[in-house]
């Protein structure tokens, strides 16, 4: 599955089995900045599942979008090695 997804005048596409594993590599992609990122595609995720906050506050929301308090840490520590993979496919758009 395809996921385009950016900060500023950025623009990046990935691909991974589903959503989880595409917004963990996201946020290990653009580390202390992933507040910046901004969803685009598929419409679906930008729509329900962006976690766009300019003053840095995500943890909460990413928790709320991977399942509950400490979801977000607990999916990266069980799925690392896809999320490994989903990262080799990111490619510069813009």
């Amino acid at each position: 599955m395809t996921f385009k997804y950016g900060a500023m005048s950025s623009l990046y596409s990935i691909e991974a089995d589903n959503k989880l594993t595409a917004y963990s590599a996201m946020v290990a992609h653009f580390g202390r900045a992933a507040h910046l990122i901004a969803l685009y595609e598929p419409e679906e995720s930008k729509e329900k599942d962006q976690w766009l906050n300019p003053f840095g506050k995500i943890a909460a929301r990413l928790d709320e979008i991977f399942g509950g308090e400490g979801a977000f840490d607990k999916y990266v520590d069980e799925h690392i090695e896809e999320i490994k993979t989903a990262i080799g496919t990111i490619k510069q758009l813009l």
